[in-house]
């Protein structure tokens, strides 16, 4: 028989002993087709961070006449009545330094990422804009979302979108650098690029200036593929839209030679 002390002293001691014992960790996570425009923006904000760590992004204070520079055409893309999500994401361009590396991309979160080496080989600024408004249509459209949602675990999507850390943020990073987009999403985004720009009096057919650079034709089109087909749609597509204005291509050039690092 135990007495007063004796049962006061084990229901102490089960109390220590539970108070010990650690609540399994849950994992939170959501699986579904559709995400919202805040939740997209999670993933991409994760990704950005990622982004920063992995590549060296020029600093707006030290280049801010580059940043003035592509901000300034971005927003005019942005600001159009063609984006609906115009108020919805953080636009904004970062610069990598590599002048090895020939690409562009975008985030969820609506930050558009160019390597010095592809903005040195462009050499017009209805180049430079045809590749952000093609850019911008990933984002609009979501496609660029769906993407890294297609090709990596729907789990840890779900969970980077709820702010849960995801050990796969790596692999999500890649699909938007190195995974085609589909034939009929790289249609539309030429589509909406030559609607787009048509008003501004750019000369549509910057797109297929572009791959005409063997550099950047390799590298791009890892991820937007290139056919003669899609040459020739932008082509007919945009007839009539557009000059062949120099003025294009003497202030892309002022841009290379005063505003890049050399």
């Amino acid at each position: 028989m135990f007495n007063n002390s004796g049962i006061l002293f084990l229901l102490l001691s089960i109390l220590l002993i539970s108070s010990c014992r650690r609540e399994p960790v849950q994992v939170i996570s959501v699986v579904k087709d559709d995400y919202s425009i805040k939740e997209q923006k999670t993933l991409g904000e994760e990704l950005d961070d990622f982004y920063e760590h992995q590549f060296f992004v020029l600093s707006q204070d030290d280049y801010s006449d580059a940043y003035s520079y592509l901000s300034t055409l971005y927003d005019m893309i942005i600001r159009t009545p063609s984006v609906e999500l115009r108020d919805s994401l953080d636009w904004q361009v970062k610069i990598i330094q590599d002048d090895s590396k020939y690409q562009t991309f975008v985030s969820p979160s609506g930050t558009m990422y160019f390597t010095t080496g592809l903005l040195k080989n462009l050499v017009a600024e209805n180049q430079l804009v045809a590749l952000m408004a093609n850019e911008v249509y990933y984002l609009e459209s979501g496609a660029a979302f769906d993407l890294v949602k297609q090709k990596n675990d729907k789990l840890e999507v779900g969970k980077v979108v709820l702010g849960e850390p995801s050990t796969k943020i790596e692999n999500m990073a890649n699909t938007l650098l190195f995974t085609p987009f589909s034939k009929e999403v790289i249609a539309s985004a030429d589509a909406f690029q030559v609607d787009l720009l048509c008003p501004f009096k750019y000369n549509a057919t910057g797109m297929i200036d572009v791959y005409g650079n063997e550099n950047i034709f390799s590298s791009l089109s890892q991820t937007m593929p290139w056919s003669d087909d899609r040459a020739a749609n932008i082509a007919l597509s945009s007839q009539g839209c557009g000059e062949n204005d120099s003025l294009f291509v003497v202030r892309y050039e002022a841009f290379k030679q005063s505003a890049l690092p050399q």
